[in-house]
């Protein structure tokens, strides 16, 4: 006679389907913040305003031929793609925004993406999801008339394929791998920063070919189709700023090498940005407690590079081996005066890197001093919790501005 146990229910643990409902409540929370921002119908400030002169001014063809009015500098192709939505709305603040709130919402989802390939515990990738709702800026520049969310998109496509890139190379399916190196290049049109990391899939291209002759083929679709996408972005957009100008009159959101005290100055001012800025301003004991947390993450910037670069046959495959080469991209061009390197905003797209290091490196605490690194975990989410319902509060006050002060 066999005994059959009796059959129980299967009820999962609070540990385990807790964090996964944390997770989506996380997600819908910073697109409920975002929501929220974009139909607040706040007044076009300073900036916005400059860019909407061109906008309602240039005819098609002036936006490749001339200057921007008031010395903005914008990728051209984009902000035409920017008058022709907005048209068809006669320009309403919706409208003008909308490509990007659309842009910075596809940038989380590829970001989250890109967290779920190197965070496997759920309370980690939680951390990395809390962080955006609790960053002023990833919620601001969702809906404002600036470029800057579609940095972050562009940079976060480019992360994400550096992550496939070897294995669409051994794809039997090459011609999918070929539209791919013909078509992402074209990033430089749309974004500045994409030039940054346009740069390193031809690094990784350059290693194959010397284990793979057959690969040349790879190499050069993707050096032609950049440096076709290059010449035409240097044409019609680069050529034209006025970097000059913007360089005279705004020197400090750059390297200086005026005296080692101004170069030591610039560069402190500069880092310190990418440390500091991302969370809220005031008062200045949130912010320093925010840079406490993100120290950790940029210190692994430095140690995570050494430590996975070998392991990665010296490709740059991932967000460990990409960050610094990108900080250092940076750092050169704020040096020859090309990009700033002082100001948060254009280095937004840098802020998912450095949130994303900041939550792998109490990760790393955690598997070094296991009690240690789950009290600072816990610490930094009720920081991360603390700072997010602030900001919510002047989200849902339609009071939210570039530079967050909570009180």
């Amino acid at each position: 006679m066999t005994i059959v146990p009796a059959r129980k229910d299967f009820h999962p643990s609070f540990s385990e389907w807790f964090p996964k409902a944390a997770i989506a409540v996380g997600i819908a929370w910073y697109l409920l913040l975002c929501l929220l921002h974009y139909l607040s119908d706040r007044p076009l400030w300073n900036d916005e305003a400059c860019v909407f002169q061109s906008i309602q001014a240039f005819r098609p063809h002036e936006f490749f031929t001339q200057n921007l009015l008031a010395y903005q500098v914008f990728p051209r192709l984009y902000l035409l793609l920017i008058q022709k939505i907005s048209q068809l709305f006669d320009f309403h603040l919706w409208a003008l925004r909308f490509p990007s709130f659309v842009c910075m919402l596809a940038a989380f989802f590829v970001w989250l993406k890109i967290a779920s390939y190197e965070l496997k515990n759920r309370i980690e990738y939680l951390t990395f999801v809390l962080c955006w709702s609790a960053s002023a800026v990833l919620i601001y520049y969702s809906a404002e008339l600036k470029q800057y969310s579609l940095d972050v998109l562009a940079s976060a496509l480019y992360l994400g394929f550096l992550y496939h890139q070897e294995k669409l190379e051994n794809s039997p399916k090459a011609s999918r791998y070929l539209w791919v190196l013909i078509l992402l290049p074209g990033l430089v049109l749309f974004s500045y920063p994409a030039y940054l990391f346009a740069l390193l899939p031809l690094y990784n291209l350059f290693l194959s070919v010397q284990h793979n002759r057959r690969r040349l083929r790879f190499l050069m679709t993707y050096l032609s189709s950049f440096l076709v996408f290059g010449l035409l972005s240097y044409s019609f957009d680069i050529r034209l700023r006025p970097i000059a100008a913007v360089t005279h009159g705004f020197g400090d959101y750059f390297v200086s090498f005026n005296s080692v005290g101004e170069f030591l100055k610039t560069t402190g001012e500069g880092t310190m940005n990418l440390l500091s800025r991302w969370f809220v301003e005031r008062p200045k004991i949130l912010k320093y407690i925010g840079v406490f947390f993100v120290m950790g993450g940029f210190l692994r910037m430095f140690y995570g590079f050494f430590l996975h670069i070998k392991k990665d046959c010296y490709r740059l495959k991932s967000i460990h081996t990409v960050a610094l080469v990108i900080f250092v991209e940076l750092f050169i061009l704020g040096a020859l005066k090309k990009y700033p390197f002082t100001v948060p905003r254009t280095s937004l797209f840098f802020c998912p890197v450095v949130l994303f290091l900041t939550v792998k490196a109490i990760a790393d605490l955690k598997g070094l001093k296991p009690l240690w690194g789950r009290i600072l975990q816990g610490a930094f989410l009720y920081y991360l919790i603390f700072v997010s319902l602030g900001i919510s509060f002047f989200v849902f006050n339609k009071a939210l501005t570039y530079r967050p002060e909570l009180w």
